[in-house]
């Protein structure tokens, strides 16, 4: 995919171009919990008892906790047993949030800050523990891939944040972490729920979600979401619409085999912008509403998305799953962007352009997962097989900067003057299949001592070609991505765990072929590990986590001294720090989700930067706080009442080591809501104090502003 560089040094291409239970004693009306992973119905069937580490989806839980995740192993294990961290959110904290943008819930993660978002149209750009990522998976199966939009809330039951490599499991990725969006599943209860949301910069939105069975004798269930919405900005001249359309079907064949068509068809009509631009490196001289592109051109995204997937029990102990995944997208449309500054530093000289990037996606995955035992040692193996085909066009069309820079004063912009013409073109083809194969066991030696270990094994190749010159270039890479960890639980709620793990990423896309001045680059390889502990309170319904972490990373791309204009993966970065979570409820009224972490990210090797630079958007503090307190009884049962708190610290603002720099900021958010039989009223104020401040940047030419006081009104129904 193409992907704009956060790499320790300036790119040499240009950058633009790139693209468990109810831990209270309660459970809440509508949110019972759902066994997602088990391959059984309710009804006239025998159906076998489930075992423990199924392979599958995690449902609903209550409240801001969630004692498993699949991320981590892709078995259904308690997280007090995984030697690695998992951050979740689940559905309800999206629903206090209002969010309807997976973005507005990850900003409430610990450990995960924005990087650049590609003009506020694509969903993968965050730094996790450190380390820039564009890993993230859908159902365990990765987004990644094209330029697909930033994604919808509405149909997301929860999600997760690896931390740590997850390259063992899940393939080429970063190795400070990845974001798994877990989906709505079919439910045997019938219900249909109507939302409406209002709120500023004339945003309205109406969702539905239904769900129940489609046969008598429950064999047959669906789910069904849709949303649809449109919204204006603080910004001028943005706007956008989008639909959602998501239907899902499982079949349940006999007790033992289940199979499920999952379908999501996605629409975006935005603005591509770039943000403000920070004259001689000094923000807030332009206001944030300030648009520098120009009016009237416009995005369109598309996404749809084919999952099916075949459960099959063997016995109580065995379990398989064969699943596949298409997916095509697109992002097609015109934007005029800065590419400097004048002299007179008022003058911004532009450029047209016209992106028509397609990519079509085929994987398939085979799992099996089973329990045994070997001289009193319990085991739960997992066996993997994974083979992806993609295939991607990327055509870009431009204007040339030097002799028609469409220029705009930027503090008395005048829009709308004729458009230069178009005379440049790259066109590439990019073709990628990868084949791996992937073992884990984790083992249980006793019951206070549990270990991990490991391995995955991809056969990468890549082929790229830019048919406007005819020039190819091809790659084959072979990777061993092992990882493996140790806990120790001196008693059952506390765990003490270290783990360590390698990942490989190739640099592929358009740019990273333009950069290049003798072929294909090695493949960036990372390696990670930690020490750190877990602590369940108050009968598991708050989870704390501590963890110390150190993470290095290898060829990264970085300026060839003897050509220059091209790059070398010879550079090296390393991020090391700690980090604390606190996730669920401290009583029946009151449920949080918080977290704080220090991460000192740095250059270690590079052709132009100094030992010691930082790396771009990487905060040393950075933290939040969510915290809700709902009336349980009373005349007030049903009313709650909360708020949120985001901080992050200075941080650089560009990869060229130029001293620029976004200021930390704190940004308050106020919600209340009260439910009412089948009804539900929210209210919600994002940065209740209207504070300035800048969420992340790609150099002082792109700097994206944080959104000001937004009001947000909510009703939903449920029958």
């Amino acid at each position: 995919m193409p992907r704009e560089n956060p790499s320790a040094s300036p790119p040499a291409a240009d950058p633009g171009d790139r693209p468990g239970g109810d831990p209270c004693g309660r459970c809440r009306a509508g949110q019972e919990t759902i066994a997602l992973d088990e391959v059984v119905v309710e009804g006239a069937l025998p159906t076998l008892s489930p075992a423990a580490g199924t392979i599958g989806l995690i449902g609903p839980t209550p409240g801001f906790r969630a004692d498993r995740a699949v991320s981590s192993t892709k078995t259904d294990t308690p997280q007090r047993d995984v030697p690695q961290v998992v951050t979740v959110a689940p559905r309800e904290v999206i629903t206090d949030l209002a969010a309807t943008r997976v973005e507005q819930v990850v900003a409430y993660t610990p450990g995960i800050v924005q990087q650049n978002n590609f003009g506020g149209l694509s969903p993968l750009g965050y730094a996790v523990r450190g380390v820039a990522t564009a890993e993230i998976y859908k159902n365990g199966f990765p987004l990644a891939r094209g330029f697909p939009p930033q994604q919808d809330a509405q149909n997301v039951e929860r999600i997760e944040v690896l931390k740590g490599p997850g390259g063992g499991l899940f393939g080429r990725s970063d190795p400070g972490g990845l974001v798994n969006i877990i989906t709505k599943q079919p439910t045997a209860e019938r219900f249909v729920e109507m939302g409406g949301q209002w709120g500023s910069f004339e945003q309205v939105r109406g969702t539905v979600d239904s769900g129940g069975s489609l046969n008598q004798d429950g064999t047959v269930l669906y789910r069904f979401n849709l949303a649809a919405g449109r919204q204006n900005s603080f910004r001028d001249f943005v706007d956008g619409d989008r639909l959602l359309v998501a239907p899902v079907v499982s079949w349940q064949i006999t007790p033992d085999t289940k199979v499920t068509v999952e379908t999501e068809f996605l629409r975006n009509r935005a603005v591509f912008d770039r943000g403000v631009v920070a004259v001689n490196g000094q923000l807030g001289l332009l206001p944030i509403s300030r648009f520098l592109g120009e009016p009237g051109l416009r995005i369109d995204q598309s996404s749809d998305t084919l999952q099916v997937r075949v459960d099959h029990r063997f016995d109580a102990d065995w379990q398989m799953r064969l699943s596949t995944y298409l997916n095509s997208n697109s992002f097609v449309g015109e934007a005029v962007e800065v590419r400097g500054l004048g002299a007179d530093n008022r003058t911004a000289l532009r450029d047209r352009n016209f992106r028509n990037y397609r990519a079509a996606v085929a994987l398939g995955q085979a799992e099996l997962v089973g329990r045994f035992d070997t001289a009193g040692i319990g085991h739960t193996l997992l066996l993997g097989f994974e083979r992806e085909s993609t295939d991607g066009t990327y055509q870009q069309i431009r204007s040339n900067l030097r002799q028609n820079p469409y220029s705009l004063d930027l503090y008395a912009p005048v829009y709308g003057r004729p458009l230069p013409p178009y005379t440049r073109q790259t066109n590439g083809v990019e073709q990628l299949t990868n084949t791996a194969l992937y073992a884990q066991d984790q083992i249980t030696l006793n019951p206070q001592w549990k270990a991990l270990v490991g391995v995955r094994f991809d056969f990468f190749e890549q082929s790229f070609r830019e048919r406007t010159t005819g020039v190819r270039s091809d790659q084959t890479t072979f990777a061993a991505s092992p990882r493996a960890g140790l806990v120790y639980q001196p008693l059952p709620e506390l765990s003490l765990y270290a783990n360590v793990g390698r990942s490989f990423r190739p640099n592929t896309g358009p740019d990273a072929f333009s950069a290049s001045f003798s072929g294909p680059f090695a493949p960036e390889t990372g390696l990670g590990y930690e020490v750190g502990t877990k602590l369940d309170l108050y009968g598991g319904a708050l989870a704390l986590t501590g963890a110390a972490f150190r993470i290095e990373r290898e060829n990264v791309l970085t300026p060839d001294p003897n050509n220059p204009g091209f790059s070398l993966a010879a550079g090296a970065v390393r991020s090391q720090g700690f980090e604390f979570t606190a996730a669920g409820q401290i009583s029946p009224e009151i449920k949080l989700l918080a977290g704080y972490v220090f991460a000192d990210a740095v250059v270690t090797k590079d052709n132009v930067l100094p030992v010691g630079a930082p790396l771009i958007n990487v905060p040393r503090h950075s933290g939040s706080l969510l915290a809700v307190h709902e009336a349980q009884d009373g005349p007030w049962k049903g009313f709650g009442i909360g708020g949120g708190v985001r901080a992050v610290g200075e941080r650089a603002g560009d990869a060229a080591g130029s001293g620029f720099r976004l200021p930390g900021y704190i940004a308050v958010d106020a919600l209340a809501y009260y439910r009412w039989e089948n009804f539900r009223f929210g209210l919600n104020v994002e940065n209740v104090f209207d504070t300035t401040y800048y969420a992340s940047s790609l150099s002082a030419l792109r700097v994206y502003p944080g959104t000001p006081r937004r009001v947000t009104g909510t009703l939903s129904v449920r029958f």
